[in-house]
C-alpha cells in the first residue's frame, strides 16, 4: 500500500511492503505531470495490493502493473493476473537522470509518452542505457536512504 505525506515543497509517499516500509520523495517542481499520473493511481487505491513482477539484480525493481489475486495464486497461474486498470499516458518528463535509487516510470518501446501504472526502482547507474533509450525514462523520485537496504 501507499500512502501520502506532507513536507515543505515536497510530495513523499511511504511505500508498504512486505520487506519493511520505506518513504519516496517525489520530484513534483521538475516532473509534475508524472508526479500527479502516478498519485492519481495512489489515491485511487490501485496501488494496493500490487506486487513487484520484474526484477533484474543490479537494474531494476520494476512493480505497479498487477494486483495480488488469490485467485489466481491458488492456482499458482500468477503470471496471468491481469493488468490493473489504467488512465490514460502520460507525457514523458525525461529531466532527471536515471541513477541508483530513484523512482521512474516503465514505458513501451519506442513509445515515449506510454507511461501509464507500472514504475520501477534503479538499483544501479542506469544513466548511460536509459537516460537516452526510447527519448529517456522519466525519474520522478528518489528513495530514503533506509528504502535503498529495502
Amino acid at each position: 500500500a501507499l500512502t501520502l505525506a506532507a513536507a515543505a515543497n515536497a510530495t513523499i509517499v511511504k511505500f508498504e511492503t512486505s520487506l519493511g516500509d520505506f518513504e519516496v520523495n517525489l520530484f513534483d517542481e521538475y516532473t509534475p505531470e508524472t508526479v500527479e499520473n502516478f498519485l492519481a493511481y495512489v489515491e485511487n487505491g490501485a496501488y494496493d495490493n500490487t506486487f513487484i513482477h520484474r526484477a533484474v539484480k543490479g537494474f531494476v525493481v520494476q512493480g505497479g502493473g498487477y494486483a495480488y489475486n488469490a485467485n489466481y495464486a491458488a492456482l499458482d497461474q500468477i503470471a496471468m493476473t491481469p493488468h490493473i486498470q489504467t488512465l490514460p499516458p502520460v507525457v514523458n518528463e525525461p529531466v532527471l537522470s536515471n541513477q541508483r535509487g530513484t523512482l521512474a516510470m516503465a514505458k513501451l518501446g519506442n513509445q515515449p509518452n506510454s507511461a501509464t501504472s507500472e514504475w520501477f526502482f534503479n538499483v544501479g547507474n542506469n544513466s548511460a542505457n536509459l537516460d537516452n533509450q526510447n527519448e529517456g525514462f522519466t525519474v520522478f523520485g528518489q528513495v530514503s536512504p533506509a528504502g535503498l537496504a529495502i
